[in-house]
């Protein structure tokens, strides 16, 4: 997308509303949308910040800087679409870790509960985000988020730096 394109949303016309389970906008005093797909810009570095919609057909509608001033239902509806897409337990402990015929098991306590995840290929599943932080991405694609790797056990640390 060429720079000129982007669309800057104004938050006090955007509405946001779900039908049938399905999240619509609308850009008060232009047009609505049926269904509507949203996706931080920065996902990690800002968070808060430079929400996208699109379209259902994929096509960008805009950018949206600042959610806080969305009126408090738009803002519900957007958090909690984003919780959705961006669902990413954080790894609080390693429990285990064994390999076995070119997969990787890592049995972990996440902040939502114990979890079985596989890995087949550590250079392509796990990514170094910043400093002491990194993603693994399993087998489904589900994301886990290691906060500090410095806390983990050194065989953890061992496989995951194999990886990084």
């Amino acid at each position: 997308m060429i720079a000129s394109d982007l669309t800057i949303l104004d938050p006090g016309a955007v509405r946001l509303m779900r039908v049938a389970g399905i999240t619509r906008l609308t850009l008060e005093g232009d047009r609505s949308f049926l269904r509507v797909e949203v996706a931080r810009a920065f996902p990690i570095s800002d968070p808060d910040h430079y929400i996208g919609f699109q379209d259902g057909a994929g096509k960008d509608i805009g950018i949206l800087v600042d959610p806080a001033g969305l009126e408090s239902e738009s803002r519900l509806i957007l958090e909690e679409e984003l919780e959705l897409r961006y669902f990413v337990p954080e790894v609080t402990d390693v429990l285990s870790v064994k390999e076995e015929f070119g997969a990787v098991y890592w049995q972990v306590r996440t902040d939502r509960g114990e979890k079985e995840l596989v890995v087949r290929n550590l250079k392509d599943s796990i990514h170094e985000l910043s400093g002491n932080r990194a993603m693994i991405i399993d087998v489904d694609g589900n994301r886990f988020l290691i906060p500090d790797t410095r806390r983990l056990d050194s065989k953890s640390t061992g496989i995951l730096l194999r990886g990084l």
